[in-house]
């Protein structure tokens, strides 16, 4: 029986299968997805970051809009408020 004070594991083997591709099939479906807009062509003006990039410019915006949305919120209830208290000062004065 061997007594080991320090194990070092074995590296393990990589085992790779490959799945069936079919080149034919993959240029199909690419160029369906290219007519109908899918994703953008391969060989197209590809800027990376793109699409990251404008969907933080739509939440920025939202965001704007929603902040701008509450500003005019806050003067309609301060309207309010002072025009129910102008005319409970009026009711209640005569």
């Amino acid at each position: 029986m061997k007594v080991r004070f320090t194990y070092t594991a074995k590296p393990r083997k990589f085992e790779y299968k490959p799945r069936y591709y079919d080149p034919e099939k993959e240029a199909r479906e690419q160029r369906r997805d290219e007519l109908l807009g899918a994703r953008p062509s391969q060989g197209g003006d590809y800027v990376p970051g793109e699409i990251i990039r404008s969907r933080m410019g739509a939440r920025r915006e939202a965001l704007h809009q929603r902040r701008k949305g509450k500003g005019k919120t806050i003067i309609l209830v301060v309207a309010i408020l002072a025009l129910t208290a102008a005319a409970a000062w009026i009711i209640l004065i005569d």
